[in-house]
């Protein structure tokens, strides 16, 4: 693996240690409009960001 990808998994693995560390302290959303607003952004977001990505790539 190079060592991009491999501070790429560890940078991953402490995110999510940290939102499971906080979960309880992190406000959450009853909403089901608006989960399902953020998850839609969401997918957008990573949409055009995978995008970016692919056209810089090549």
């Amino acid at each position: 693996m190079k060592k991009v990808s491999i501070m790429g998994v560890i940078f991953v693995v402490v995110i999510l240690v940290l939102l499971k560390v906080f979960e309880d302290s992190i406000p959450k959303i009853s909403d089901l409009l608006t989960n399902i607003l953020i998850l839609v952004l969401f997918g957008i977001v990573a949409v055009v960001y995978g995008v970016s990505q692919m056209s810089k790539r090549s």
